[in-house]
């Protein structure tokens, strides 16, 4: 009879244990807050919205390994809007991008290749998540509404030159990392798109609830590629003329 009792304390026991662990463990993956959106100190919620800008302070490269490169020294938002979430939920933005400004190409696999300008992407999604482990602030681009491509380039050779491709679709997935603008803080951004350093895995945050999520390869040119270059991202507005224009006001895409 004894043992028994003993049996049933120790089931008892191990119960409340085990209970105890599964609350911590459901407690600790519910305290993880998303990075958001904010203006003035105030966070853009579900369903508000807000205009940005972007330009170049460093040129944009898409590379193929040595086979193909693209550069080009300018980059704007044809279309850019912070997105609003909700707490626990990471923010978001929509964009589409415009490269061009005299882009070049190069590669072992061209000479004397121009490519058609400007490029601009398909409607783009991108999502603030964490590096794993360190936490430092990323942003994933990926085409948005379900679709595989993030634009087309299309190449022409020049006389006497030679072009790898007619064309290329650019596919996967871009990581940028966020740091606050020295010169303006507080008020600019630099988005600095990572290249071949961009990590295989994110820590995504939905719900208060953080994932690690693989990070889709970026693909050109029938290759893995990658893409580097720096961009100022700004608020911005539209004037009386109906044109954007930068916006200099406190925001962060930390809290």
């Amino acid at each position: 009879m004894q043992s028994s009792r003993v049996r049933l304390m120790l089931m008892a026991l191990f119960a409340v244990f085990a209970f105890g662990a599964v609350a911590t463990a459901v407690a600790q993956a519910t305290e993880e807050e998303a990075p958001f959106w904010s203006i003035e100190g105030t966070r853009l919620k579900e369903g508000q919205t807000h205009y940005i800008s972007a330009k170049a302070t460093e040129s944009f490269v898409l590379a193929a390994g040595a086979t193909a490169t693209v550069t080009c020294p300018t980059v704007k938002l044809k279309e850019g809007v912070l997105l609003g979430s909700n707490e626990g939920n990471e923010g978001k933005n929509n964009e589409i991008i415009e490269f061009g400004g005299g882009c070049t190409v190069g590669g072992t696999g061209n000479t004397k290749c121009t490519v058609e300008e400007p490029i601009v992407t398909n409607p783009v999604l991108s999502e603030l998540v964490y590096t794993v482990g360190t936490k430092a602030l990323l942003t994933v681009f990926k085409p948005a509404n379900g679709l595989a491509v993030f634009a087309t380039l299309k190449f022409k050779a020049e006389t006497g030159g030679k072009c790898l491709v007619a064309s290329t679709a650019v596919e996967g997935e871009s990581v940028g990392e966020i740091a606050e603008d020295p010169t303006n803080p507080g008020q600019s951004y630099l988005l600095k798109s990572l290249g071949a350093k961009q990590p295989e895995k994110v820590l995504l945050v939905k719900n208060k609830i953080s994932e690690e999520v693989e990070v889709k390869v970026l693909r050109a040119f029938g290759k893995e590629a990658t893409l580097a270059g720096t961009a100022l991202i700004l608020l911005a507005k539209k004037n009386a003329k109906g044109e954007f224009e930068s916006e200099l006001k406190a925001w962060s895409p930390l809290a």
